[in-house]
């Protein structure tokens, strides 16, 4: 809960915005103000999430209303709640349908004094998402919402101990906040590990790393982060460079790219022409911590984007597979079973390629019943 106190040039006047204040003074111009002398618990706010409920209250009078948490809020004394979609690290929250010019004005009289008690408390409307915070042993927890985020997971796993990757389903569905650790660097997973982050993904989880980037983009496709491509910035001219095409058409790695959202279509159109059905993983779209990836293909790729409602996305362009370089998929099924990935975790791992459990006991050959785990 925010508290705060009332003050005499409170007017609670402004139609886009709500702001309570650490300072204790404001002027008439400060027309968004509804409490000044601002206290508030920084772990509390720092662990909202999604669309929230909010509540101004003041000398029995409230008002309710609705808002998104900003997931780049900077935590700090004051906090601003705004109409618009504008989000800066100042912006608790966005999207939200009560303002300072909402309130009643019996609820603004009473926030003229500055004997009264002024409060705001939210509640998130829905469960959100499972997030999996991940980093390195040793690694240094990051700062602000995210090293908030981690001291109060609620749930730790070392995937160094972990034997059974389709464990992370179980545990994905339980937990809201996984603290992940990785016993080396984030390049240098098991394949037990690779395949517990691959069906976290695959139950919905959002990733973030200390660093976002690439390899939080991959992970949250359900692929390991290595070996990959990273085209960086790509629009409908630089696409045209002959070296960019190539790559997008035919790289053997899964290629990584950032890319106008209007000019997606333009993009992926050499993709498309030769493979319509090759895979691509957009962001959900969600206002949140973290990234989520859902996998289309490459020729709805640019309305999936489109939906996400951002200027610009980082996609993902599954591996491509040469006609005289195929990938041995079932060879590659062998190979991770006999590191100790079980067939059921196999199956789900590489459902996006177009794998499922028969096909993976087919290739493990005889003696590996269906009705194993």
């Amino acid at each position: 809960m925010v508290r705060g106190h009332g003050h005499p040039q409170i007017r609670a006047t402004h139609a886009k915005t709500l702001e309570f204040t650490h300072d204790t003074d404001v002027t008439q111009r400060a027309t968004c103000v509804v409490g000044v002398g601002t206290e508030l618990d920084p772990a509390e706010l720092g662990l909202l999430r999604g669309r929230v409920r909010f509540t101004v209250e003041a000398d029995g009078h409230e008002a309710t209303g609705e808002a998104t948490i900003n997931p780049e809020h900077a935590v700090r004394d004051g906090l601003v709640l705004r109409r618009s979609h504008h989000a800066d690290p100042g912006t608790l929250a966005f999207a939200a349908t009560l303002t300072a010019d909402d309130l009643d004005r019996d609820l603004v009289a009473a926030l003229t004094d500055p004997a009264t008690a002024v409060t705001l408390s939210l509640v998130e409307v829905a469960v959100p998402a499972p997030l999996i915070l991940l980093r390195s042993a040793g690694q240094s927890l990051p700062e602000g919402r995210l090293g908030l985020l981690w001291r109060h997971a609620d749930e730790a796993v070392d995937l160094g101990a972990v034997r059974e990757p389709a464990a992370a389903r179980a545990t994905v569905a339980r937990s809201g906040v996984l603290a992940v650790t990785l016993p080396g660097t984030l390049d240098e997973a098991t394949p037990a590990a690779l395949g517990w982050l691959a069906v976290a993904a695959q139950a919905g989880a959002r990733f973030a790393l200390p660093a976002a980037g690439p390899t939080e983009t991959l992970y949250a496709a359900g692929l390991p982060p290595t070996p990959v491509l990273s085209l960086g910035r790509v629009d409908r001219r630089s696409v045209r460079r002959p070296e960019v095409e190539v790559a997008l058409r035919s790289a053997l790695a899964p290629t990584v790219l950032t890319v106008p959202a209007e000019e997606v279509d333009a993009v992926l159109e050499h993709v498309v022409a030769a493979t319509p059905g090759r895979r691509v993983a957009v962001p959900d779209g969600q206002p949140d911590v973290g990234t989520a990836m859902s996998w289309t293909t490459a020729d709805r790729a640019g309305s999936a984007v489109r939906r996400v409602g951002a200027a610009e996305v980082t996609i993902v362009l599954a591996a491509a597979v040469a006609v005289d370089q195929p990938v041995d998929l079932d060879a590659l099924v062998r190979a991770l079973a006999g590191a100790g990935v079980s067939p059921r975790t196999l199956s789900e791992a590489l459902a996006p390629f177009g794998l499922n459990r028969r096909r993976v006991y087919d290739a493990l050959g005889p003696g590996r019943s269906s009705g194993g785990s």
